[in-house]
């Protein structure tokens, strides 16, 4: 992000006032993981919820009691294997 701008840059946030509409631009599939105990869970939440509303193929995943970057601050546990094989269906469904 451009130093001295907010999170309200479009980088940052696609929904922001100097931001594009969303709605006529075509988007390859999106995937959003979040972590239930993330600090930007709801922007992750709202980010998806709108891009759905505007559409767009997006899939939601949140796991309940995980906090940000969960899966790789342990990358060899159960919950990051998890990912792994979400992240890999997800690419394998929509890669043509």
């Amino acid at each position: 992000m451009p130093v001295g701008e907010s999170r309200d840059h479009p980088l940052a946030n696609p929904f922001g006032p100097d931001s594009s509409n969303l709605e006529q631009v075509k988007l390859d599939p999106i995937l959003v993981i979040v972590g239930g105990n993330e600090l930007l869970k709801d922007r992750a939440t709202d980010y998806a919820t709108r891009l759905k509303e505007l559409g767009k193929n997006i899939e939601y995943i949140e796991f309940e009691g995980k906090e940000h970057g969960f899966f790789t601050h342990d990358s060899y546990s159960e919950v990051a294997e998890e990912v792994v094989q979400i992240l890999k269906r997800f690419m394998l469904e929509n890669s043509k």
